[in-house]
């Protein structure tokens, strides 16, 4: 099984080709694995400047195409029904068993067009983490605005941010699950989240530094970011986990993982109505 984010192309493995002749043509040995990560780092270094330093910019540069904005509107919506198509298939499946030729074979296209928009199904698997981050960067940013918590205590800072995080991980329990085991092989494939992670801290940092009660824990590695990550660690627990284990709903989780936050923060508690919990 190939393994890891690969360039424009695909390889043919150690088979021979046959020429016009029907002579038998050696095909083109595969590139180590050593040589394509040597070449993912010069690729980060030296493409665009500051590329490397940021995660998200560097994964695009390493999807090539598939991240770039489409040239033509049936390019794009070709592009767009293969990530569908292969989140479908991957809910329905699992990662490992669902195979290229389908995903291409469901969307209406060939395998051919496929790979001239992913390298392999990991890099498929990326563009759907990319996508899912890019989505809930936006939900964050809005809900995360200083003035929409004006004259309300940080308890409702802590509910309303917890339930959005709740509900976004459920609604992509599967890709969320993809994703951690496709970290377990290659870290490179957590980018995405961590740069998602370190976005969304930053922003409820700042609205924090409006609540005396929080605002000299509200750092790096403090005790509001241990709070967060507690919550954080629950939600992947339960997307590996069997639903059975930790069957309660969406809501519910919220709340109870919501207390804890705010009883271990040590603030007061307030009075919360799920009609103002964020729409996701």
């Amino acid at each position: 099984m190939r393994t890891g984010i690969r360039f424009a192309g695909f390889s043919w493995g150690a088979t021979s080709l046959r020429n016009e002749a029907d002579t038998v043509r050696p095909a083109a040995p595969k590139r180590r694995t050593a040589e394509r990560a040597v070449a993912r780092r010069t690729t980060a270094v030296t493409d665009d400047k500051g590329l490397a330093d940021d995660p998200l910019r560097e994964g695009r540069r390493r999807l090539g195409v598939v991240l770039k904005p489409a040239a033509q509107a049936r390019s794009r919506n070709k592009l767009e029904r293969l990530l569908e198509v292969g989140q479908m298939l991957m809910v329905e499946v699992g990662f490992d068993r669902m195979r290229v030729v389908d995903i291409a074979e469901r969307a209406g296209c060939s395998t051919g067009a496929f790979y001239q928009r992913f390298a392999d199904k990991e890099a498929l698997l990326e563009a759907l983490a990319q996508r899912f981050v890019e989505r809930a960067l936006g939900i964050m940013d809005e809900l995360l605005l200083p003035e929409r918590f004006e004259g309300q205590p940080f308890a409702v800072v802590i509910r309303r941010v917890v339930i959005a995080m709740v509900r976004l991980v459920s609604t992509d329990a599967v890709l969320v699950r993809e994703v951690v085991r496709a970290s377990l092989r290659d870290i490179g494939s957590w980018a995405y989240f961590s740069t998602l992670r370190d976005h969304f801290m930053e922003r409820l940092f700042t609205v924090a530094k409006d609540y005396p009660a929080v605002a000299d824990r509200a750092y790096s590695a403090g005790p509001l970011d241990l709070g967060v990550q507690l919550v954080l660690s629950a939600l992947l627990s339960r997307s590996l986990a069997d639903p059975r284990i930790l069957a309660i709903a969406d809501d519910d989780l919220a709340a109870e993982l919501a207390t804890a936050v705010i009883r271990y923060l040590a603030i007061e508690d307030a009075a919360w109505d799920p009609a103002d919990s964020p729409v996701i």
